[in-house]
C-alpha cells in the first residue's frame, strides 16, 4: 500500500497542536529548520544522522534512542504520539510536494535535446544526473518510505530557483554546444541546411529554458506556501518535542526542529 493512503492530513496538526504566539500565527511564516535526517515508513519513524538511526519511534507507542528501548506510561506516550503524527501530518507531504514532477521535466529534456542532435550529448547526461543526486540527497521518495535530509524548510525555494536553475541551464546550455558542433562536422560535409538547423535549435532551446525556469519557480512558491501554510504546525511540532525532550532527556542530543526567531 501506498504510504499517500494513510498519509495523516493537516487537520490532525491542528488537533493536536498547542497555542502559539499571535505574531507567529498572523505573520504565518517560521524560520524553521530540520537538523537530523527523517525516514518516515508506515509504521516507523527514524530520526538519522550521518545514515545511522539516532531514534525510532514504532507504530507511535515505543521509543528507542540510540537503540535502547524506553519505558512510557500512559501519559508520556500520549505525548510521543502527538509527536509522531504532527512529523507524519508534514514532512510526507512536503516531500511528495518537492519530487513531484521533478523527473518528468528531466525526462522532457532529455527527450527534447536528444530530439535535436539525433543523440544525448554526454555533457546533459552528466548535468541530469548531477540534478536527480542532488534532489536526492534532499528528498526521497518509494511506495513504502519518505526520506527529508537535514535543511531549512524556509528556504527550499531557493533550492530550486537556484541551485536546480542553475544545473538545469548548465546541462542545456552544454547540450547546445555539444550540438553545435556536430552541426559544424554536417557544415564540413555540406548536409542539410545548417543555417536553419541552428536557428531553430537556439529558438527552441530559449523555449525550453524559459519553461524549465516557470516550472521551478512554480514549485518555489508551492513549497514557499506549504511551508508558511505549515508555521503554527512546526511550532507545535517544536513544543511537543520539547515536550518529550523532558519527559526523556536523551533526546535532547537529537533535537529534530528548530526555529529561528527573526
Amino acid at each position: 500500500m501506498k504510504l499517500h493512503r494513510w498519509i495523516v492530513s493537516l487537520g490532525v496538526c491542528t488537533l493536536l497542536s498547542v497555542p502559539v504566539s499571535a505574531e507567529v500565527s498572523e505573520q504565518g511564516h517560521c524560520d524553521v529548520e530540520l537538523t537530523h535526517g527523517l525516514i518516515i515508513t508506515s509504521d516507523t519513524i527514524r530520526i538519522v544522522d550521518n545514515n545511522q538511526t539516532r531514534v525510532q519511534i514504532n507504530q507511535g507507542n515505543q521509543l528507542l534512542v540510540r537503540g535502547q528501548w524506553i519505558e512510557l506510561n500512559a501519559q508520556e506516550m500520549e505525548v510521543l504520539g502527538q509527536y509522531e503524527q504532527m512529523i507524519r501530518s508534514t514532512v510526507p507531504e512536503l516531500v511528495e510536494l518537492a519530487t513531484d514532477g521533478v523527473n518528468l521535466g528531466l525526462s522532457a529534456i532529455e527527450d527534447v535535446v536528444t530530439g535535436l542532435s539525433d543523440k544525448e550529448p554526454e555533457v546533459l547526461r552528466e548535468q541530469l544526473q548531477y540534478v536527480e543526486r542532488a534532489l536526492r540527497d534532499k528528498f526521497k521518495r518509494g511506495d513504502d518510505f519518505f526520506y527529508i535530509a537535514p535543511q531549512s524548510l524556509s528556504k527550499l525555494d531557493d533550492f530550486f530557483t537556484q541551485e536546480v536553475s542553475k544545473k538545469m541551464h548548465t546541462a542545456i546550455q552544454g547540450s547546445l554546444g555539444a550540438m553545435l558542433v556536430t552541426l559544424g562536422d554536417a557544415l564540413e560535409s555540406r548536409e542539410g541546411n545548417i543555417e536553419e538547423r541552428i536557428s531553430d535549435m537556439g529558438e527552441r532551446m530559449q523555449i525550453i529554458t524559459a519553461e524549465i525556469d516557470k516550472s521551478l519557480q512554480k514549485k518555489a512558491q508551492q513549497l514557499t506556501q506549504k511551508s508558511q501554510e505549515y508555521c503554527n504546525c512546526l511550532n507545535s511540532l517544536d513544543s511537543t518535542e520539547s515536550r518529550l525532550q523532558k519527559i526523556v532527556p536523551e533526546l535532547a542530543d537529537f533535537d529534530l526542529v528548530k526555529i529561528k526567531q527573526n
